[in-house]
């Protein structure tokens, strides 16, 4: 029997069937043995559950699950989380895939100091068919307990202590498209916070991304939200932490173009700062 804690790898999957060659291998893989992989489907109309039971065949830490219909991402990763074991978790997307050392340099971090509430790595950019990567380039001016203040959201790979996640409210599921942001600004207030430094996650840019679709500008409408969500148990000035923000990025102290976040960020950086402040200010 393992004396390792065991660690969940949370899958919320929908339509996804096609990546899963470069998914699940490299997570089978991981050099960090005492993992599950909790994998719920979400109504897909591929053949997703049909290719996830050949992994799971192989190997029985592969937990497959299905929501009766489509459910939303925001519902399957709440529910991933309350279907895991681990003492530490993270969500991987099943259209990405991880380096086979991500889980074991984590837990590294995790056993080393009992007072993290979250780690996370460095990661790269790859379109769909993983011919273009380059990495993502985190500002290095940007303390890793200032998450909030300075305008950017570390998912790529996030993982979380379990024991930290219950000292907070849990996921709010009425935060549409921006759980993962929710999540690390919840944990942000619990524990410390670290980055390695390692290359470790590899995001791919697809079809279906909401960082290539409009819904990008509804996902940064309701990154916005958390924010504010965030402020208010804080007890910070929603009016300072945007201009805090908005000040960082208009000095171009970071180059936000290189992100999948700001993706659209020539657009909002080329607006009048009094349309930027209208735009984002919850009323």
């Amino acid at each position: 029997m393992s004396t390792t804690p065991l660690f969940s790898i949370l899958v919320a999957n929908y339509n996804n069937a096609r990546f899963f060659g470069d998914f699940f291998p490299r997570i089978i893989g991981q050099t960090y043995q005492n993992f599950e992989v909790i994998f719920i489907d979400d109504g897909s109309t591929d053949n997703s559950l049909e290719e996830v039971q050949k992994y799971a065949g192989q190997d029985a830490r592969i937990k497959v699950y299905k929501n009766d219909r489509n459910m939303g991402s925001e519902y399957t990763k709440k529910r991933n989380i309350e279907l895991s074991s681990g003492k530490y978790f993270a969500f991987a997307d099943p259209d990405d895939f991880i380096e086979e050392s991500t889980v074991e340099k984590v837990m590294e971090q995790f056993l080393r100091d009992d007072s993290l509430a979250m780690v996370y790595t460095n990661f790269f950019l790859a379109n769909e068919d993983l011919s273009d990567e380059r990495k993502y380039i985190y500002p290095e001016d940007v303390p890793d307990d200032k998450i909030l203040m300075f305008g950017f959201t570390p998912n790529h790979f996030a993982a979380f202590s379990r024991e930290k996640y219950n000292l907070t409210p849990g996921l709010d599921i009425s935060l549409k498209r921006v759980t993962d942001r929710d999540l690390v600004l919840l944990m942000e207030e619990v524990g410390r916070v670290v980055r390695i430094p390692d290359y470790l996650y590899h995001y791919r840019i697809n079809s279906n991304s909401i960082s290539n679709n409009r819904n990008s500008y509804k996902a940064q409408y309701w990154a916005w939200q958390a924010r504010y969500r965030a402020c208010e148990r804080r007890g910070l000035s929603k009016e300072d932490v945007y201009a805090e923000i908005m000040s960082y990025v208009d000095n171009k102290r970071f180059d936000f173009s290189t992100t999948t976040d700001y993706k659209l960020g020539e657009k909002i950086l080329a607006l009048p700062r009094w349309i930027k402040y209208k735009l984002f200010k919850r009323k």
